[in-house]
């Protein structure tokens, strides 16, 4: 989250202002007096760094809001006090913390964000709490990105249960009374269940795009949830597909930090293959993209020989909506495809590698 708020509050802040919202604000599970490990304290940090710097290069400070709604009071009351002393209107860093249920707070966040490019955080502890159907005005702006992290490690237990009260739980974050009848038979029921997530979550919130992460648990290797991805605008898929790479790769040295002193508790004793560890974790990270570029190669060409050629900018909005690629990935498979003799080399000479104005066609 913070690779992410990082990345995109500086595109964003060079032309517009900023409403971040935080669904479910916690704090929970702070390890700190001060709050800094937890998710608003982070996003106030990141964004007045933003703020600061953006005034620094351009002169212009631009104004940012942050909404953070809880609402367990006693947990609020220990948000109220955590961010009240960073609610500076004067300085353009505006604060509010609501005290109740996030979908309660819509016509509140609604007429706090005004015209702000809002920044949506979903985190809840569950699945409940952000039924689509009423927090979707949130969405309607023609600027919005939203984050939401999937309980896929809750959820999947749950997937396949056979009781009713359970089943209709879901219902407000799948589309409705049903959804079973709407997985793809294809995937493993709660793999299933994500991609019909984001497939509602795009709907809902109109989204020209929504993509999604996976996150392993930090000491086994299976998945413990994923952050799905909402934007209308192909930049803001971009910049989610670079920091998503970063992200990962630090996630993997933690991961295999995380495993490292598993074992070193277990065993009692310095655990001799720990950096080797580290380097396999983050080689993992590489091989998945190389198998995301060799699945994309083959959707590419067959996109071309079905509906003919197409400019690169299309292309990479395909397969970064549905491969884990940043841009740079997928002008290296077009220029391997054209090294395999089946494209053309149609961004010329002076360019090593296509532009967004090159088509990419089948070679003659």
């Amino acid at each position: 989250m913070k690779r992410y708020l990082q990345a995109l509050a500086f595109k964003v802040l060079r032309h517009w202002d900023i409403a971040y919202v935080d669904g479910f604000s916690g704090p929970w599970k702070s390890e700190t007096a001060d709050f800094v490990d937890t998710s608003f304290m982070i996003a106030i940090q990141v964004l007045k760094d933003a703020q600061k710097r953006i005034h620094d290069q351009t002169g212009v400070t631009r104004k940012i809001k942050c909404f953070f709604s809880e609402s367990n009071p006693a947990t609020y009351a220990q948000l109220e006090a955590a961010v009240a002393p960073h609610n500076q209107p004067s300085a353009g860093f505006e604060v509010r913390a609501f005290p109740g249920k996030f979908e309660d707070a819509v016509s509140d966040i609604r007429s706090f964000v005004g015209t702000s490019f809002p920044l949506i955080f979903i985190d809840p502890t569950g699945w409940t709490g952000y039924p689509f159907t009423k927090i979707a005005p949130l969405f309607e702006p023609p600027k919005c990105e939203v984050i939401i992290n999937f309980m896929y490690g809750f959820i999947n237990r749950f997937v396949t249960h056979l009781d009713d009260k359970i089943i209709a739980s879901l219902d407000p974050i799948l589309g409705g009374p049903g959804w079973k009848h709407r997985l793809d038979p294809r995937l493993d029921p709660g793999h299933a269940a994500e991609k019909l997530f984001r497939e509602t979550l795009k709907a809902a919130g109109n989204f020209t795009h929504v993509v999604s992460t996976r996150i392993d648990k930090s000491t086994e290797d299976r998945p413990h949830y994923f952050l799905a991805y909402g934007t209308k605008d192909r930049a803001g898929l971009k910049t989610f597909r670079d920091t998503e790479y970063e992200a990962l790769r630090e996630h993997a040295r933690n991961r295999s930090a995380a495993k490292t002193r598993k074992r070193e508790v277990k065993t009692g004793s310095p655990d001799l293959f720990s950096n080797f560890e580290a380097d396999v974790q983050e080689a993992s990270i590489e091989g998945v993209v190389n198998e995301q570029k060799s699945l994309a190669k083959k959707r590419l060409v067959r996109l071309i020989e079905d509906d003919g050629s197409q400019p690169f900018s299309k292309v990479v909005d395909l397969l970064l909506q549905d491969f884990m690629l940043r841009q740079t990935n997928v002008k290296d498979l077009c220029v391997e495809l054209h090294r395999e003799g089946k494209i053309r080399n149609s961004w010329g000479n002076r360019n090593r590698k296509p532009t967004d104005s090159s088509r990419i066609e089948l070679a003659s």
